[in-house]
């Protein structure tokens, strides 16, 4: 999990007011921040590595993936449903469309962009998607995320479909993305839904 937003996350959910228990499933601990081992349990391995994979989600209800590439993703799916884990929350970006959004022109011409300049990543970000809004017996969220920034985890997010009532930016610090995770993780109010979340 240690990308950017990984630690991100690691970081707010230590210091959430019930910390959840974190099993990191990582290829190398020591990019892991200082005393993480002391809050959290460390499986270190590859994702094509189904063993450990599979001992990383014993005892496991949640997973939260930031995963870029979709046939990483779809290797962590099918270990969720072999060691009955029901719950996803899986990285994608507003490049996924959604049955009954609108967009406006500004929000148009800053999706175009990516798919121009990075083609395959718009293109793993919407296989991600496909893959999780597949699994019809897994409680999932995809959540839609625009650009990541380093700005204050206490900026508010919004949530919902893309339209004229949206009121998400087109920037999300990545702390308040995690913050916005946790909350969803006790509220549960997205699940089998892929809303686009923004500052």
């Amino acid at each position: 999990m240690p990308r950017v937003s990984g630690l991100a996350f690691i970081q707010e959910a230590l210091q959430w007011p019930i910390p959840p228990k974190l099993t990191l499933y990582v290829r190398n601990p020591s990019k892991l921040p200082a005393g993480t081992e002391v809050n959290a349990r460390i499986v270190k391995g590859e994702l094509s590595d189904e063993a450990a994979l599979a001992s990383a989600m014993d005892g496991v209800d949640t997973v939260v993936s930031v995963l870029p590439i979709a046939d990483d993703l779809k290797t962590v799916l099918k270990l969720m449903k072999v060691n009955g884990v029901r719950r996803i929350f899986a990285l994608s970006t507003p490049s996924y469309f959604v049955p009954g959004e609108t967009r406006g022109w500004i929000r148009s011409a800053y999706l175009v962009l990516p798919a121009l300049l990075i083609p395959q990543g718009k293109a793993e970000m919407v296989a991600i998607a496909e893959a999780v809004a597949a699994e019809k017996d897994l409680d999932w969220t995809i959540f839609r995320v625009p650009n990541l920034t380093e700005a204050s985890s206490d900026l508010p997010v919004y949530a919902g479909l893309l339209g004229p009532d949206y009121t998400g930016s087109l920037s999300l610090s990545r702390g308040s993305q995690a913050r916005w995770i946790l909350k969803e993780m006790e509220d549960n109010a997205w699940i089998k839904q892929a809303p686009a979340i923004g500052n």
